[in-house]
């Protein structure tokens, strides 16, 4: 069974049991609207010119999700990698429902109802199937223990997972935790300047960085005052 990026990413960011995700809001709207642009990128369907995205290939992909985010970088005037951002984190929860909704029908994740206090609703997405989950886990803990090349694709999802903070959650088995981060960014740092990456996923990877770090220390002086 074949995941995209942003599948395979909330999968990880998931508590298996309880079905809550196990970062915080700011870090998972951006990790979702970077796996999203990333794969885009990977597909052919954007290209980034300068601090501009072109809308390569508008055509439908099977998923929902993908679909609604290609007409609304469709509906943008004109569209920069920024605005594009901005658009993702505002639809993140609309995108990530859709996501989890596909998962749903895959038979992977399951849904339940809860109310927190007994009167507040909220929704947890416990893991049915855990094989999918696993077979992610286990590839990348060959990429960082160096007994398999890597790809475009875990590249991605590494670096996804190291601006997003999901390290200890991705990485569960594992008993050295700054270790595995350490070979996360020297693995993503060299992949980086390699021709198996194009210019416009650099780009993208670099922009979602910086968008996380920025909220995140506003976030955090806000929080102080």
């Amino acid at each position: 069974m074949k995941l995209n990026l942003l599948e395979e990413y909330l999968l990880l960011a998931l508590d298996d049991e309880k079905g809550k995700f196990v970062i915080d809001s700011t870090r998972l709207h951006y990790g979702v609207a970077g796996a999203i642009l990333l794969e885009f990128a990977v597909r052919g369907k954007i290209e980034i010119d300068g601090e501009n995205v072109i809308l390569k290939d508008n055509s439908y992909e099977p998923e929902i999700a993908l679909n609604k985010i290609i007409d609304s970088i469709r509906e943008l005037k004109t569209p920069s990698l920024k605005k594009c951002i901005q658009l993702l984190t505002k639809k993140s929860d609309e995108i990530k429902n859709d996501t989890l909704q596909h998962l749903i029908n895959k038979g992977i994740l399951r849904k339940e109802e809860h109310k927190i206090l007994w009167i507040i609703p909220t929704e947890q997405y416990p893991t049915s199937d855990l094989t999918p989950e696993n077979k992610v886990r286990k590839r990348l803990d060959d990429v960082i223990s160096d007994h398999t090349p890597i790809d475009p694709h875990d590249l991605m999802l590494l670096s996804l997972i190291d601006a997003t903070d999901l390290t200890k959650e991705a990485f569960r088995d594992q008993e050295d935790y700054k270790a595995v981060r350490k070979k996360i960014k020297e693995v993503t740092k060299d992949i980086k300047v390699s021709q198996v990456i194009n210019k416009s996923i650099r780009e993208i990877q670099a922009a979602i960085m910086i968008a996380i770090t920025t909220s995140i220390i506003v976030t955090s002086v806000a929080t102080n005052n």
